[in-house]
């Protein structure tokens, strides 16, 4: 079977990725991002158990079996850990309908990582709005944290102090303002996806540090965000 193509979310890295072993980093519990069949989509599941040969996923949003994710087919398989961002293909072995849908995938090959913060970062404390996109976590989902405040920035992602309940794999959507609250003309917007969240050291009304990697729609709306981290260093915050 041919490979599958990747997404172009996913191919159009900055920098050439670097082959690892897929056992190395695929873990009990690991939430993912797969894309059945060559779809653009993704499906997010979590590592239920693994297997001599194979890894079974579950999806918990997921009451029937979508098309595509058929055995017999290919999925790309994306995932985030402490080292990286990593992708990889596998073939899918057999599908049991839910709720909620299991999946079980051969082990993965192929296995491609995208060094972890691969963009400078630049300490600050920024204040900014961060929301909980609807569709995420509960009790998160659809909340927002207007007194959200930014730790450290890079032009792939941020480190921020927050009183939501984010979990892993929680979409969020950032606001930072330029200058002060009132001028929203010069505020920035940007998407992206929670990687982890630890537990704040310092006794604030914040108790969680959430670690956010962005989901930029173009090539300027990231270059935007690379040209802010380079004001920040220059500026010496």
């Amino acid at each position: 079977m041919a490979p599958i193509p990747l997404p172009r979310a996913i191919s159009s890295l900055r920098q050439r990725p670097r082959r690892i072993a897929a056992d190395a980093q695929l873990v009990l519990g690991q939430w993912a991002e797969i894309f059945p069949n060559g779809s653009l989509v993704p499906l997010r599941g979590f590592v239920f158990s693994l297997r001599p040969g194979e890894v079974l996923f579950t999806f918990p949003d997921l009451p029937t079996s979508p098309e595509g994710l058929e055995a017999g087919h290919e999925a790309v398989v994306r995932y985030a850990s402490g080292t990286g961002r990593h992708t990889g293909h596998a073939a899918i072995l057999r599908v049991a309908n839910g709720p909620p849908v299991t999946a079980a995938f051969q082990r993965l090959v192929r296995v491609e990582t995208e060094q972890r913060r691969q963009y400078p970062r630049v300490s600050v404390r920024l204040p900014a709005t961060l929301a909980a996109a609807a569709e995420s976590t509960q009790p998160a989902g659809g909340q927002s944290d207007e007194r959200a405040r930014i730790r450290n920035l890079g032009a792939g992602g941020i480190s921020v102090e927050t009183s939501l309940p984010l979990t892993a794999g929680d979409g969020v959507d950032l606001t930072v303002p330029e200058g002060t609250r009132a001028a929203a003309k010069h505020e920035r917007h940007v998407t992206g996806r929670v990687l982890r969240v630890e537990k704040s050291a310092e006794r604030r009304r914040a108790p969680r540090v959430a670690s956010v990697e962005f989901s930029f729609t173009s090539d300027d709306e990231r270059d935007a965000w690379a040209r802010l981290v380079l004001a920040l260093q220059r500026k010496g915050k």
